[in-house]
């Protein structure tokens, strides 16, 4: 009676389990990686010295059929699908974005350019750095002379 091992089903269903996992955790780590810019609706927010820059990918898109809409502090940005059969058109894609109190909305100014939307959002007069100029007081003052 050597070399008997008794039998367990749980041993079994144990080592099922792992091989499952293993098979699921090659399928999964096989698959190429998906980053953030290659989403659908993904933007890039660039800062310069007059404001924002906001770049939005839209390939194949009409810029007619683009809706932009700002109220209050929020930028909408609307797909239409022109084509819908119907009276009003449907949006096929809608991307919201909360603007920060500093941007003027009122003087955003966007652009359409080989598939990518590019939206201006400049920074509001009150906030924008003025330069403020020095006087020299030695030039205002009189000298007195001795006589």
């Amino acid at each position: 009676m050597v070399g008997l091992t008794r039998w367990s089903p749980f041993d079994d269903f144990f080592t099922f389990q792992r091989e499952v996992d293993r098979l699921f955790n090659k399928y999964w780590n096989d698959l190429p990686t998906r980053t953030a810019d290659s989403s659908p609706g993904s933007f890039h927010v660039t800062t310069t010295d007059d404001g924002w820059r906001i770049d939005v990918p839209l390939p194949g898109v009409d810029p007619k059929d683009v809706a932009l809409e700002a109220a209050g502090n929020t930028l909408a940005i609307r797909v239409l699908d022109p084509e819908a059969s119907g009276k009003e058109p449907v949006t096929r894609f809608e991307q919201s974005l909360t603007v920060p109190q500093f941007l003027d909305l009122e003087k955003v100014s966007a652009m359409h350019k080989h598939g990518m939307l590019q939206l201006m959002l400049p920074l509001k007069d009150s906030v924008k750095p003025r330069r403020i100029d020095i006087t020299n007081a030695a030039e205002n003052t009189r000298q007195l002379t001795a006589v």
